[in-house]
């Protein structure tokens, strides 16, 4: 019998192999957008969770901070910050009492005729049933709420990033009619936070803030327009992922709106979170924007 050879090829071509790379390159793309979209997914859900935690936080009629502190003489919800749900403080901060506790700091504290003592600010009354009783956010297990500090204006998140300044979160008092010692208080601080005290952080490292508009936003405001009326629009505002915060609290900004003067247009928007119409919301970017005590409408440019 004539004996026969079996021969085969099986190592690849140069062309072959380069094939396979380019098909490996294109899955690993693919699974990699897929799984970036997958992150940014679950950091939008987490950050929606965050933001209604934080409103049911201060509204909640069994234990929410405006429940417990709307008793207290001279307390007024127009200069609130998200740190009131964490420490007993108030736009001016806190002074330091001993080592370890800090007594609240009211705004008006040496303005009003028979202001109650600081400590009726902090301490809760069991026989008034008033009083602050924090903190009023659950940070335990089973929660995707992080907190961490209100950070400096200076201070870059990584050495490429813009400061946090230039992001909008230490927005300019420019043509705001406040108090010169209102002013001087926030010296290097921000209406949304002072630096170095705790703050709610979102998904992409930055912290959630309050935004209450001021007098100027609304018509006739040459008259004092009441605290809670002003509430009546404060909302809750992540600057999304882009980390830049461009949802106006008042449109002199310098990192939003160049309005001049407080027309109507301007007041409007500060009313309405850069809201322009029923279906526009672009001037608040990627923002994500929460009001707490009334839908996020359009009222046209009738006030």
């Amino acid at each position: 019998m004539k004996g026969f050879r079996f021969q085969s090829n099986v190592g690849f071509t140069l062309i072959e192999m380069l094939l396979v790379v380019a098909i490996l390159s294109v899955l690993a793309t693919f699974t990699s957008i897929r799984f970036s979209r997958s992150i940014r997914s679950a950091r939008l859900v987490a950050a929606e969770t965050d933001i209604r935690t934080i409103r049911d936080a201060f509204l909640s009629e069994s234990a929410g901070y405006l429940r417990d502190m709307e008793g207290i003489p001279g307390f007024s919800v127009a200069n609130l910050r998200i740190a009131n749900l964490l420490i007993a403080t108030n736009l001016y901060g806190t002074t330091v009492v001993s080592p370890t506790l800090t007594r609240a700091v009211r705004v008006d504290e040496s303005r009003q005729e028979g202001c109650a003592p600081p400590e009726a600010f902090t301490t809760w009354d069991e026989t008034k049933q008033r009083g602050w009783r924090g903190p009023y956010l659950h940070l335990g297990a089973g929660t995707s709420v992080m907190t961490g500090v209100f950070p400096d204006a200076h201070v870059r998140r990584t050495a490429s990033d813009a400061s946090f300044a230039e992001r909008g979160f230490f927005p300019s008092l420019a043509n705001l009619n406040v108090p010169a010692d209102f002013r001087n208080a926030l010296h290097d601080c921000s209406i949304y936070g002072f630096p170095g005290e705790p703050a709610v952080m979102d998904p992409w490292g930055n912290p959630y803030v309050l935004q209450i508009p001021p007098p100027q936003a609304f018509p006739n405001s040459s008259t004092n327009i009441p605290d809670q009326v002003r509430f009546h629009f404060a909302r809750i505002v992540s600057a999304g992922p882009d980390g830049i915060l461009q949802t106006p609290c008042f449109t002199p900004n310098t990192t939003n709106w160049q309005f001049t003067s407080w027309n109507r247009t301007a007041r409007r928007l500060s009313r309405q979170a850069g809201l322009i119409d029923g279906n526009d919301r672009s001037a608040r970017g990627d923002d994500l924007v929460l009001f707490l005590s009334r839908n996020d409408i359009d009222e046209g440019d009738n006030e």
